[in-house]
């Protein structure tokens, strides 16, 4: 696991009165799995940095079903950006999949301090971008092919999944039965 002071160093290069800031404003949490870290429907007010750990969105349809929408791995931000900016219940739940370790801040805490450093917002501009390249990437994949060019295409995209995600979890994120999924697997 990489340290967040080192996560940051290498990232934004922060001044040493940056990241005094950064280390009042911010909070790390430490959670076990299966923990929500955000709800459907109700309004996200936190932004984090998954340090440790795996975290799955999904949404719960009309019939009660889960729909896996997203993974989030070590290294990358945990915000639902429409519920944060805003103000509107989320659409999805957030839960982790594995303990986990989150260094995170409220909006008003992040909105003081990219006020006062203003050159932080490219670094959400940077987060904003990579996550819409990964949904494409990801519509790409997920609505395009037979069940098994899907799974082959998540495997070559983000191996991760693969690796620590549960069976179910990644055939409800594909669309696809758990059963279909463990034929696919098993043809390996």
């Amino acid at each position: 696991m990489k340290s967040f002071d080192n996560w940051l160093k290498e990232t934004i290069h922060p001044s040493e009165e940056e990241l005094a800031i950064i280390h009042e404003i911010t909070e790390t949490r430490h959670l076990k799995a299966n923990e929500i870290i955000v709800k459907q429907g109700s309004v996200s007010n936190n932004v984090g940095l998954l340090l440790e750990g795996a975290v799955r969105s999904f949404f719960t349809d009309s019939d009660g079903n889960e729909k896996v929408v997203n993974f989030a791995f070590e290294g990358q931000p945990l915000i639902v950006f429409d519920s944060f900016f805003s103000e509107m219940p989320s659409a999805i739940t957030a839960v982790t999949l594995e303990p986990c370790i989150i260094v995170g801040t409220d909006k008003a805490r992040y909105l003081q301090f990219v006020n006062q450093f203003p050159k932080y917002n490219s670094l959400l501009i940077t987060f904003i971008s990579n996550w819409f390249a990964g949904g494409k990437n990801r519509m790409e994949y997920l609505h395009k092919g037979t069940a098994k060019e899907k799974y082959e295409m998540m495997c070559r995209i983000d191996p991760q999944i693969n690796e620590r995600v549960p069976l179910k979890y990644i055939a409800s994120y594909l669309g696809i039965t758990q059963e279909t999924l463990s034929r696919i697997r098993g043809k390996k």
